[in-house]
């Protein structure tokens, strides 16, 4: 079976627009992807909003809708457990905050038995809950009991929107890694807006994932 990569964190953190282009950079290279939308929590947020980018790409996108509702006690159908049992490559935006992750736990027997899994914790220190190590130790140990699952590494996604710049993407990136060193977490990969790659890839390296952005906070849409 193909791998199973799981992006969790929480309001802003920008867990799905991080999950959209893994899923899309996947699907360059494998013939069957799927990207799994269960944020039950943020539907404004979530990924079946560019079901037509990822479907011209050859992404399957499965989201909530009939059977998965947006409740707190949320019903799985059986087809997203027969996806974690084919053979693909499946990417799983998930909610973020317990209830979300709650979705994972119910799933989570069933994601176990594939032989590749990454759970990823998506940071902003931007954002509240994620700007100082009591939150961010409490966002963890809360997805990692509700979705029964250990998260596997970092992914250090600073920015301010709009108002990003180098020295935001610079500094909150260090205070991720800061968190990571607390908690024991490699920090996997470092996401930028592509128009800053070219200025730090020589900073970062190969941890530097190009973001091209798919998703519009409610707030900037009238902007």
């Amino acid at each position: 079976m193909g791998k199973i990569a799981v992006f969790a964190g929480g309001f802003g953190s920008g867990k799905s627009e991080v999950a959209i282009n893994f899923a899309l950079e996947e699907a360059k290279r494998a013939a069957e992807v799927v990207l799994a939308d269960l944020d039950m929590v943020n539907p404004f947020f979530a990924s079946r909003e560019v079901g037509q980018v990822l479907e011209k790409a050859g992404v399957k996108l499965f989201g909530p809708g009939g059977d998965l509702s947006f409740g707190d006690v949320p019903s799985i159908p059986a087809e997203i457990i027969a996806l974690i049992q084919q053979e693909n490559h499946l990417f799983i935006d998930l909610g973020g905050d317990e209830v979300g992750s709650l979705v994972m736990g119910y799933l989570s027997r069933f994601v176990k038995r594939r032989e590749e899994i990454e759970v990823f914790l998506v940071l902003n220190p931007y954002r509240p809950f994620s700007s100082d190590l009591d939150g961010v130790s409490q966002v963890k140990q809360l997805i990692e009991l509700a979705a029964r699952v250990r998260i596997t590494g970092i992914i250090s996604n600073p920015n301010l929107v709009e108002e990003t710049n180098l020295k935001t993407i610079i500094e909150g990136h260090r205070q991720v890694q800061e968190f990571a060193a607390f908690l024991q977490l490699p920090v996997k990969f470092l996401c930028v807006e592509e128009r800053f790659w070219d200025q730090l890839l020589p900073r970062y390296g190969s941890i530097l994932k190009k973001l091209i952005l798919h998703l519009r906070p409610t707030w900037l849409q009238d902007i």
